[in-house]
């Protein structure tokens, strides 16, 4: 631009000078001097000729302002979509942090119900085990139930062929044996029963004892021998 304006002076100021010459000419008779008027002349060109390639520089970038300015928008609105993607980001990564201490609490969780599922399993094993052997003492009770009645009727047995006479054919002193036998039978007659208790003849639980594992002569005898008397 102070190009151009310098070129406009320098050829203002040649076309000036000539036409004051000119024009002054035949009152003062001066001579033209062309060293003057050239010089400023082709300076004043070249400086117009070589600012206008400026000036056609300058234009486009006058048009061009508008065009910063969207730009500069664009800008403003660029920055403010990062800002909003970085905060989405952040809000992202805190979910996912959150979501992996979620997973972790789960997974805490499922330890700890398989832990306890095994557990169970431990103790239905257990429990199992439990059933088995109680089937097992109940299989041995029934059995030792069914010895002792065994046994009671092989006492029974026994005591019965106790107090039998031994010798029917024998004479009056057998008779006398055999009377003194059923004597000593008769006498043995108190009940020893499976619960440790002794019931007498006169005891109201006498005829319902069925469980006999010894018969006694007398209470002294079933009492040395463990017994008890039956509750009143």
């Amino acid at each position: 631009m102070l190009l151009l304006i310098l070129g406009l002076l320098c050829v203002c100021f040649a076309i000036g000078y000539a036409v004051n010459f000119f024009l002054l000419k035949r009152k003062n008779e001066l001579i033209f001097s062309k060293k003057l008027f050239y010089p400023f002349l082709i300076i004043g060109l070249f400086f117009s000729i070589m600012s206008l390639p400026l000036t056609a520089g300058n234009a486009p970038k006058a048009q061009a302002d508008p065009s910063s300015e969207q730009l500069l928008k664009d800008q403003k609105e660029l920055s403010s979509d990062i800002s909003r993607i970085k905060a989405d980001k952040e809000s992202l990564i805190s979910s996912l942090e959150d979501a992996e201490k979620e997973k972790e609490k789960l997974e805490k969780k499922l330890e700890t119900i398989t832990s306890e599922k095994e557990t169970v399993k431990q103790q239905e094993k257990t429990i199992q085990s439990l059933e088995e052997k109680i089937d097992k003492l109940t299989s041995s009770n029934k059995t030792l139930k069914q010895k002792i009645k065994n046994s009671s009727s092989d006492t029974k047995s026994s005591t019965v062929q106790r107090s039998a006479p031994k010798d029917e054919g024998k004479s009056t002193g057998g008779h006398e044996s055999q009377k003194e036998t059923k004597k000593e039978s008769a006498a043995c007659n108190i009940k020893g029963s499976v619960n440790g208790i002794y019931h007498t003849p006169s005891s109201r639980y006498y005829s319902r004892t069925k469980n006999i594992t010894k018969m006694f002569c007398s209470v002294e005898e079933a009492e040395r021998a463990g017994y008890r008397a039956p509750k009143q």
